[in-house]
């Protein structure tokens, strides 16, 4: 297991080195306004209570057809929903708006949330952006209920979500009331969890929209942080906790030979340890997620289109008593293959096969459940409609195996998509 690294130092870009600047931070630093709420909530063993979880989470996320008009619009909501199992469903949504501060300034809203398998976290970030010689400068607010939750961001941009290049860079402070007890109001005999260390988050986005290329790339990266943490079995002992992460994600997109052909991916890291002071076991929770997927649309005639993708995954999580003893480690190889064309201007059609392979290994210590080894098939069929300025997509999945456990007639899922730009 190896530790974080630190960033390298690069000097304050220039217009004429933007684009080299922005591929050397991305490398080391991390994506637009996360939270440790993100990285302490993510699980990777959490997501085998599913035992389809990379097919669910593929298509629940809304079309790739989508993305120009989500990446170009200033004021743009997206919701994708799906069933997980019988009791989890997933929800991830997005909502983005902008107007005008002044003659110049700007303030905007993003709000995220997102409630799955892997990971747990809801944000309303308020930004507020003021116009320089070179790009912009920013300010983001992000309140919560517990004011020692609040973060604060300083950051620099140029582009707009219309230009051909772009990027964001900020300096979030995590929990920044947390140590400032003269302002912050604790509850009537409340205790204090202070910081002994720390977080900050340095992050990074960068993207390039050309007619045959697009690419992306966000990075985000949570410095390690010690927190003293109350025992609620034992009020007067209290816990060192200890999180870290990581999160870098891409995407590069090109037109040539009469197709489109599509590569992403993305790596998550995040490391937690909790120590009680009473007592000389530590335990640790280091959890690793990452992906690669390569592909290509290929019209058949002017109404049909055929995708191909391949996802290579790997989920691992790493404890260390009393939290557990033991790895887990899975790996998935999903061959994805789909039709999908438009039966009038407003309506389009989807029809698909997809089949994940699933090798688990983990040992008798290792805590939460497991399927095990095994393989997933499933045959789907999709609608999108547009309505005016609406897009939506209903998605319904056919289960093709014999499911472990009791199914009342067949099994299917259902996902949801929606996306509204104002």
């Amino acid at each position: 297991m190896s530790g974080p690294r630190r960033s390298r130092r690069v000097p304050w870009p220039s217009a004429r080195a933007l684009c080299v600047v922005a591929l050397a931070l991305a490398a080391c630093a991390a994506r637009a306004r996360a939270s440790t709420e993100e990285f302490s909530t993510f699980s990777a063993i959490a997501q085998e209570e599913d035992d389809e979880s990379a097919i669910d989470h593929m298509l629940t996320r809304a079309p790739a057809t989508w993305d120009p008009e989500w990446a170009r619009a200033t004021n743009a909501l997206r919701t994708s929903q799906g069933c997980l199992t019988s009791g989890q469903w997933f929800i991830d949504s997005r909502l983005k708006l902008e107007t005008s501060l002044g003659e110049r300034a700007r303030f905007g809203v993003a709000y995220t949330d997102h409630q799955s398998d892997d990971a747990t976290y809801t944000n309303t970030d308020l930004l507020f952006h003021w116009p320089i010689a070179r790009g912009r400068i920013s300010g983001m607010f992000r309140p919560f209920h517990d004011k020692s939750r609040q973060d604060f961001g300083l950051g620099w941009g140029a582009g707009t979500d219309t230009s051909a290049v772009r990027i964001e860079a900020m300096f979030v402070f995590e929990d920044l009331f947390n140590n400032l007890w003269a302002w912050r109001q604790t509850r009537v005999g409340g205790e204090s969890e202070p910081y002994t260390r720390h977080p900050y988050e340095p992050n990074l986005s960068f993207s390039v929209r050309q007619p045959r290329v697009r690419f992306r790339l966000e990075s985000r990266y949570l410095t390690p942080s010690v927190k003293q943490v109350i025992d609620p079995a034992d009020p007067a002992v209290f816990r060192v906790a200890q999180l870290w992460g990581t999160l870098v994600d891409g995407g590069l997109d090109a037109d040539a030979l009469g197709a489109t052909w599509y590569l992403s991916g993305c790596d998550k890291q995040a490391r937690s340890v909790e120590d009680a002071s009473s007592a000389t076991a530590t335990g640790a929770d280091f959890r690793r997620q990452w992906w690669v997927c390569g592909g290509l649309d290929h019209a058949l005639g002017a109404h049909t289109t055929l995708a191909w993708r391949w996802t290579y995954m790997e989920r691992s999580e790493d404890f260390t008593p009393p939290v557990g003893e033991g790895v887990f480690h899975s790996i998935d190889r999903v061959q994805h293959i789909e039709l999908h064309g438009d039966a009038w201007p407003t309506v389009g059609w989807r029809l698909g096969w997809m089949h994940d392979h699933i090798d688990i290994a983990t040992g008798p210590g290792v805590p939460g459940f497991t399927w095990g080894t095994r393989g997933e098939n499933r045959l789907y069929v999709g609608l999108d409609l547009r309505f005016s300025k609406v897009r939506t997509t209903g998605t319904e999945g056919i289960e093709l195996d014999r499911e472990p456990y009791e199914v009342a007639h067949h099994h299917d899922k259902g996902f949801l998509s929606l996306q509204s730009v104002f």
